[in-house]
């Protein structure tokens, strides 16, 4: 079972203390961030003196992604980075799977506060989604898991459209052949995350708290996803928002995520039967 956890830590050093608390609570073997800030060593130091693995960092040319892992270099290991600097990809080790390996993506695709729109996004989302397929082509497989800071809902156009992620809210959806459009045939994720909206889920609403007074605010939303193709929908075998590290909450007086003192994200935890 590996067990993989993403934050966006919006660049705040502070969140790094809650880091082996979280490890603690549940004996992760990745992490993966976004806004990361720049120095991890505290971190790692702190990772390693609970004595359960020796976590490093796994090189990612210079992505919007970061990723920390006590997993060793032949079973974690970078194989890609996109030419925007959006997603990068790890290769996992896999013994359960023909092929051995899964293919991890992380993500972090652009924001509507930094002046995209739906249509930038989609566009981004299709180019992003275009250079795993070809990784996925290169690796000879489709054991591919995407995670990360989407910036877009699990409903917005760039998550759901066939030519954008082409996440799809059931299996049954998932798992139906690639899909034909325009003469091409289109590879399709499971999106779970869509599950977990509400307050009528174990958890959290949401992944992340809109504070506004505009007229139309849905108010909790899930930004950050994890997604899986269909080769390995049976390997999912857990996947939560976390509001706690195991010692503190991670929410502010108002029961949204506490952006004053960490981030405006939760973490998304989730484990693979792998």
């Amino acid at each position: 079972m590996i067990t993989i956890l993403f934050w966006n830590l919006s660049k705040k050093e502070s969140i790094l203390d809650h880091l082996s608390c979280l490890e603690h609570t549940h004996s992760i073997d990745v992490f993966i961030f976004a806004e990361c800030p720049e120095d991890l060593t505290p971190a790692i130091r702190d990772l390693n003196s609970l004595g359960v693995g020796v976590y490093r960092e796994e090189v990612n040319a210079q992505a919007k992604v970061r990723a920390l892992t006590r997993l060793g270099p032949k079973d974690f290991t970078h194989r890609y980075s996109s030419l925007g600097r959006e997603m990068a990809m790890w290769s996992i080790k896999a013994p359960k799977l023909n092929p051995a390996e899964a293919l991890i993506a992380g993500v972090h695709l652009p924001s509507k506060v930094g002046g995209s729109d739906e249509t930038d996004q989609a566009s981004v989302a299709r180019e992003v989604i275009e250079e795993l397929v070809d990784m996925e082509d290169n690796r000879n497989h489709r054991n591919t898991i995407i995670v990360g800071d989407f910036n877009m809902h699990p409903y917005d156009p760039g998550m759901t459209s066939v030519t954008g992620v082409h996440g799809l809210m059931t299996k049954e959806l998932a798992e139906r052949p690639d899909r034909k459009h325009r003469s091409r045939l289109w590879r399709r994720f499971y999106n779970p995350m869509w599950g977990l909206f509400g307050d009528r889920t174990p958890g959290p609403a949401g992944s992340h708290y809109w504070r506004s007074s505009v007229l139309h605010n849905p108010h909790w939303g899930i930004l950050d996803q994890v997604l899986v193709r269909p080769p390995l929908i049976e390997c999912l075998d857990d996947l939560r928002i976390l509001d706690h590290d195991g010692n503190h909450i991670l929410m502010g007086s108002d029961g949204a995520p506490d952006k004053r003192h960490m981030s405006d994200h939760l973490p998304v935890l989730f484990r693979l039967d792998i």
